[in-house]
């Protein structure tokens, strides 16, 4: 018998089917249920309740705020409060449990990244410098990748999030409630019309980020979604897969594109050209002055503000016509 036949496959066994991958690819979007990670995001969740319980005095001791809105406690009055997590601290139960959730999740992210590569012919290795010290939670700060988790508490009939793209390659979002929407323009789903709002809360969803988009060349869609108030309040769990940026100058070779770019300045282009929807309001509507005076952001005519949580009319501009601007 040839010994060959024995060989370990080239790849994981799939994990999405073709209809989930092409709905993924072309709307940015895919609700899915994780059996593997539903106790987990179950013990993260009673900890989580249990921490934003406390008093402010004691979360912001617990984690104080650093890096902007990157890193820490963070509160938003009459909207939102979160707990961003980057690296292992005081490893409390808390610490433990993100930990455990981090790693599952991104095995899980990274079985998706497989399937998608699959799909558009990308060979697997080509994704281990953007993954490298992303798939588990980093012991120390110093080591700490883009890639974090995140816990956020909305407040009652208040708590809401601009209509906006992520920064990263994926995210993974798991809601307590209702208030998780994306935007279906082609969705597959009989619930949605184009370019109507689909409440996804009921299930974990994955969001492609611009990263994504950029490195597939706009194969993939960067998922455009927003989170609405509710009477209840609501608390969720994301996961943002970014990029690693320990390997600055990137081949994108594998990708189609035969070029080196400098992985940092792209990151940083991408996240210029989107305002951040997790800071201060007055934060938040100084990024978005900014990015009009550059054409970043461009108003729409016969369009006007509405609703808690979207600047109706607002379009952040495509990967295409940022290149045309410098980008890339």
């Amino acid at each position: 018998m040839n010994a060959g036949e024995f060989a370990p496959p080239s790849s994981p066994p799939p994990l999405l089917d073709d209809e989930q991958v092409i709905q993924l690819a072309e709307s940015g979007f895919l609700p899915l249920d994780i059996p593997a990670l539903a106790k987990a995001n179950e013990d993260l969740f009673k900890l989580s309740n249990d921490y934003f319980a406390q008093s402010f005095t004691s979360k912001y001791a617990q984690y104080p705020q650093a890096e902007a809105t990157e890193l820490g406690y963070y509160y938003i009055p009459q909207e939102k409060e979160y707990l961003t997590f980057r690296h292992q601290s005081s490893m409390t139960s808390l610490d433990y449990s993100t930990s455990r959730f981090w790693s599952l999740a991104s095995s899980f992210l990274y079985r998706v990244l497989c399937d998608l590569s699959i799909a558009l012919s990308i060979p697997l290795p080509a994704w281990d410098p953007l993954l490298h010290g992303c798939l588990s939670m980093p012991s120390k700060r110093k080591l700490t990748t883009p890639t974090l988790l995140r816990l956020f508490n909305y407040f009652p009939n208040s708590g809401a999030a601009e209509s906006h793209t992520d920064t990263g390659l994926l995210t993974l979002c798991i809601g307590t409630a209702a208030g998780l929407q994306v935007s279906s323009p082609a969705s597959p789903s009989p619930a949605a019309k184009d370019g109507e709002w689909l409440d996804v809360s009921t299930r974990p969803t994955v969001l492609v980020g611009r990263t994504l988009q950029w490195l597939s060349s706009g194969r993939l869609k960067a998922g455009l979604h927003r989170v609405v108030a509710n009477s209840g309040g609501r608390q969720s769990i994301v996961f943002a897969l970014r990029p690693s940026l320990q390997t600055r100058y990137f081949d994108l070779a594998p990708f189609g594109e035969p070029t080196v770019v400098d992985l940092v300045g792209v990151w940083q282009e991408i996240r210029g050209s989107l305002f951040n929807v997790n800071a201060q309001m007055s934060i938040r509507e100084g990024q978005k002055e900014r990015m009009r005076a550059n054409g970043l952001i461009e108003v729409e005519e016969g369009e006007s503000k509405g609703g808690q949580s979207e600047e109706a009319g607002a379009r952040v501009k495509t990967m295409d016509e940022e290149k045309e601007i410098g980008y890339g």
